[in-house]
């Protein structure tokens, strides 16, 4: 008999579009959340209100599920070490531990043959700064090794402005070389212990760090293509993935290929699956999980996901109209939150 229990760690947008895809399946989900309003909420079969220093809430949410996966990597290191000690963690710790530091992921993936990065510099004083802002000809990007999601916890830094960053806490940062890129893409692979697929790699735009929108298909060349597929089903090998993981990527003028950043979660720049694939995202997660299996997620059209954030929130009834447009339901409206999405036909 399949065990028919998910427990989710998160109740954002992501979670939401798990339960959903979950029920269509006939599984039960399960969220953890740590707040009270929460966009899975409605969509849910049940939930736990805690955080993680709440051990008893923790521990019954642990208990009331079959399997567990994240809609967010940002998990104590402890908290995923318990629930892959009592239940099986897709993806696993090993691999949320990697994505949820940017040194550790940026060590990792400048280890494996052929894949690079930008380049970077570990700090861990002022001095660190000042030399490796000299090396990157006077600019960089400041990024804090954890907790760093949509911009958050980044400083573009230069000669005129180091001395504001005097006092911060070295410990837990990185400084990254600025470069010229042509484009960002995205690919998303989904695995089990017998087989990988990989959605085909889109074109994201970003506004301050956020990502505005996603274009299928990329315009791109058929050999670049093909090497960020390749690229990615590398990575995931090499993290004995089972589950879902998602491949940022800069493509340079020379379409040389860096790796920005892993997501081992369903991915913002995957929306657009919901709608223009046979199989989503979303649903593979599921079948990863439950059915020891993937399917190909064979694109209908070319398409198009735009992220509304913000106060554009406001225009939604006119979204709904125009668009299939997708409310993630946030208790409040913030500058830059992303409050829901819309697809079309490109």
């Amino acid at each position: 008999m399949i065990k028919k229990k998910l427990g989710i760690l998160g109740g954002g947008q992501l979670g939401m579009f798990i339960c959903q895809a979950a029920r269509k399946y006939k599984i039960n989900t399960v969220v953890f959340s740590s707040s009270a309003k929460f966009s899975a909420k409605e969509f849910c079969d049940s939930f736990f209100i805690g955080n993680f220093n709440d051990e008893l809430t923790l521990k019954k949410f642990i208990d009331s599920c079959d399997f567990v996966t994240i809609e967010t990597e940002n998990i104590p290191k402890k908290i995923l070490k318990e629930i892959e000690y009592k239940k099986k963690l897709i993806p696993s710790a090993f691999i949320i531990e990697i994505a949820q530091n940017r040194l550790k992921e940026k060590k990792f993936l400048n280890s494996i043959d052929g894949i690079n990065t930008v380049k970077y510099k570990e700090i861990s004083s002022f001095n660190d700064l000042k030399i490796s802002l000299e090396e990157f000809g006077n600019k960089g990007i400041l990024k804090s090794c954890e907790m760093g999601y949509d911009g958050k916890g980044q400083h573009i830094i230069d000669s005129k402005n180091i001395d504001d960053f005097r006092e911060i806490n070295f410990k837990k940062y990185i400084l990254e070389e600025i470069i010229d890129f042509k484009k960002e893409i995205s690919v998303i692979v989904c695995c089990t212990k017998k087989k990988i697929i990989t959605y085909p790699p889109v074109e994201n735009f970003h506004t301050k760090s956020i990502l505005r929108e996603t274009t299928y298909p990329a315009k791109i060349s058929e050999k670049v293509n093909n090497n960020s597929i390749i690229i990615s089903k590398k990575i995931a090998r090499e993290l004995k993935l089972e589950g879902i993981l998602a491949v940022e990527m800069f493509l340079l003028k020379n379409d040389e290929i860096l790796i920005n950043e892993l997501a081992p979660r369903p991915h913002n720049s995957g929306h657009w699956t919901i709608d223009y694939c046979k199989f989503s995202q979303f649903e593979n997660l599921i079948l990863s999980i439950f059915q020891g299996f993937v399917k190909e997620p064979n694109p209908i059209t070319n398409c198009k996901m735009i992220n509304v954030i913000g106060n554009e929130y406001k225009k939604k009834d006119d979204f709904k109209k125009r668009f299939k447009f997708y409310d993630y339901f946030k208790d409040e409206i913030k500058d830059s939150r992303k409050m829901g999405h819309y697809t079309l036909k490109n």
